[in-house]
């Protein structure tokens, strides 16, 4: 199907991740199924499950912002798709980071330090994905 004259942008936009079935569950809302997986998994320590609070409170932020600010300020509809998936994106490297880290933490009967690699990794993309959800916000907007 062609798309109309104009719109040939959509073709450049990066495709969205689809999140498998189980994260699709009890919410429908991939910024909330995620981290109560995380959270159910009785897996994440404390310094993790404060970095799975924080991403809450930050998907909420960009979410009510997304939807008050960024629908009406964007400079164009490109512009707006592109923000549309800044969410998706981040939830779907946390999720290449968390299933190595829950089958790591598996295959080792949770033995502290045996799965050091697959946890930093999941710090990692859960810290990536707060600052840039934040610094998005923050910048499109000039600050906050």
């Amino acid at each position: 199907m062609s798309l109309p004259d104009g719109w040939e942008w959509l073709d450049e936009t990066p495709s969205e991740w689809s999140p498998p079935s189980e994260l699709r569950t009890p919410t429908g809302l991939l910024r909330v199924d995620l981290p109560i997986k995380m959270l159910s998994s009785n897996t994440l320590g404390n310094d993790l499950i404060e970095l799975v609070g924080r991403l809450l409170s930050e998907s909420a932020r960009f979410n009510i912002w997304f939807g008050s600010e960024a629908k009406g300020k964007a400079n164009s509809p490109k512009q707006l798709a592109v923000l549309s998936q800044t969410m998706n994106k981040q939830l779907h490297h946390i999720y290449e980071a968390w299933k190595p880290f829950i089958g790591a933490y598996k295959a080792s009967g949770g033995r502290v330090g045996t799965f050091k690699s697959e946890e930093n990794a999941l710090r990692q993309a859960l810290t990536d994905a707060i600052n840039i959800l934040s610094a998005t916000r923050k910048s499109f907007r000039g600050g906050d």
